[in-house]
């Protein structure tokens, strides 16, 4: 996953620790979702879609709290993404708040949530890729 995330780090702009860290976050919460779709689907079942719509729109992006997004995920599986990348459920649901917006805004250019559905970890960077030379 070393190219994915350099090349969301590069999207996000820049690459500090924790901003790295919330990029190893979001595609272990990712892959653990099953796709983009379902990670989508769970926020926007369990109080996000407000927010979520916000993201995903071409307008600007709602801002969320870390336990908003704890409420939205669940503790089991924020643990579970935050033991992978060494951090505890806390540290991670605030990075999440603070990054999620921002990864799913680049995975949806055109304010369209089908631009996201169906996309896996390998497609992820060309998508932002080509977000970023826009």
């Amino acid at each position: 996953m070393g190219l994915l995330d350099s090349l969301l780090g590069a999207a996000l702009g820049g690459g500090n620790q924790q901003q790295n860290t919330a990029v190893q976050l979001v595609l272990q919460l990712i892959e653990k979702s099953g796709g983009v779709g379902n990670l989508m689907n769970t926020l926007q079942q369990n109080g996000l879609a407000g927010a979520l719509q916000s993201w995903i729109s071409t307008g600007g992006n709602e801002a969320v709290s870390g336990q908003q997004v704890e409420s939205a995920l669940g503790g089991d599986l924020l643990n579970q993404v935050a033991a992978k990348v060494g951090i505890n459920g806390s540290d991670a649901s605030d990075l999440l708040a603070q990054y999620l917006p921002k990864i799913i805004d680049q995975m949806t250019p055109n304010g369209d949530a089908g631009d996201a559905q169906g996309v896996d970890l390998a497609s992820i960077g060309g998508a932002l890729l080509k977000n970023m030379f826009k």
